[in-house]
């Protein structure tokens, strides 16, 4: 069997908020074998929604100052866990099944624990697996490098594992399952008046994930745009996948996005905030610039506050940083235009200002959006 006939699926955390979810994508899965002898399937998983989030907090309570080798190591589990649970309910329904993890997938990474990156993506264990099951569960996010320790690629990045594997198996497309319809303009849990939009360009939606939107990885946007392949997003719905998104050529979108936990650095020097621009750029990092006339702003999203120590050492006029701060991103195709807050009030109330502006009829019919699903299963593993 070609690996060209390889189908690539992933579904995320929001997939598995309680066991009887696993037996409920085993089902679909064992159906598609059926429907279609010779085809092959890998499905790549995240964590139980909630458990990676759960694990952080248990080793944080354990030393605040743990290596990140240890971070990796223990947010790994979740995904490994998750992958035995969908092989578990997948061979039970006999269907020849059997999941791979960091430590036999073949994902070679660098030491950069936290986001590593891959280096070399050697199949010879996948083929062989290939060869004598039907599907194979991945457990998503996850490498390791020439120690042979567990690198984790970033939070929420099984997306990337999904689009790793469908360059390397020659895939044409990549199919994202997740819990809301497709990309959105907004997110709906912040912005219920949020739409699909139906097709998207690569460089659009990785400036978009760029931005803290979290409903793709911002790496697995850009190395399906360098090997062409189309990514597919969808949700799970009646024991089906409903595709409801296609991200590829370029198409005109506009999203408004709303990060939290932005750390700010500021700064009225022209030559400084150039100094950590060009340093920036020559770390193949791309700076997010808020637009102020006032002075002059860096975005880091997520928390990230690897470069700052770095970066404070080239600003030599006042500059002052903060904290937990919130970005609002207005993408209108490839251009963006930003703006900071200090309150999740403020920067969800201006969120829908500028969504409405871009979306004029959007608030003549919102659908009830609740607040996003935890499984109350993920407090097994702590």
């Amino acid at each position: 069997m070609s690996m060209d006939a390889t189908s690539i699926i992933k579904f995320g955390g929001s997939s598995f908020l309680n066991f009887h979810d696993y037996s409920k994508i085993a089902l679909f899965l064992s159906e598609c074998v059926r429907s279609y002898p010779g085809s092959k399937y890998i499905v790549v998983v995240s964590a139980m929604s909630g458990t990676t989030g759960r694990l952080k907090e248990a080793i944080d309570s354990i030393d605040p100052n743990a290596p990140k080798r240890v971070h990796d190591g223990t947010l790994a589990t979740g995904e490994i866990i998750s992958a035995h649970f969908l092989e578990a309910a997948t061979s039970r329904l006999g269907i020849r099944c059997c999941s791979l993890n960091a430590l036999n997938l073949g994902l070679k990474t660098n030491s950069e624990f936290g986001s590593a990156d891959c280096t070399e993506f050697d199949l010879t264990n996948i083929s062989r697996k290939l060869a004598y099951n039907d599907v194979i569960v991945v457990a998503g996010g996850q490498g390791v490098n020439e120690e042979q320790s567990i690198t984790m690629l970033g939070r929420n990045s099984s997306d990337y594992t999904a689009l790793l594997l469908a360059s390397a198996v020659g895939a044409t497309h990549c199919t994202i399952v997740s819990d809301v319809p497709g990309v959105m303009s907004a997110d709906p849990y912040l912005l219920p008046q949020a739409r699909t939009i139906k097709s998207i360009g690569f460089r659009t939606m990785a400036g978009v994930a760029e931005s803290g939107a979290k409903v793709l990885y911002g790496k697995a946007v850009s190395h399906a745009e360098k090997f062409g392949i189309e990514i597919r997003c969808g949700r799970f719905e009646n024991g089906e996948i409903n595709i409801y998104t296609t991200i590829g050529k370029e198409s005109p979108a506009s999203i408004v996005v709303v990060s939290k936990a932005v750390t700010i650095i500021s700064t009225e020097s022209k030559s400084d905030f150039d100094n950590a621009l060009e340093w920036l750029e020559l770390k193949n990092q791309s700076p997010l610039i808020i637009d102020n006339k006032e002075k002059r702003e860096i975005a880091f999203v997520g928390g990230d506050r690897s470069s700052l120590g770095k970066l404070e050492l080239l600003f030599k006029d006042a500059y002052s940083i903060t904290d937990n701060a919130y970005l609002v991103s207005e993408h209108i195709g490839l251009s963006v235009r930003r703006s900071s807050f200090a309150s999740h009030e403020a920067a969800v109330q201006h969120a829908s200002l500028r969504h409405e502006s871009l979306y004029p009829s959007a608030n003549a019919e919102v659908p009830e959006w609740t607040e996003k699903a935890r499984s109350e299963k993920s407090n097994i593993f702590v």
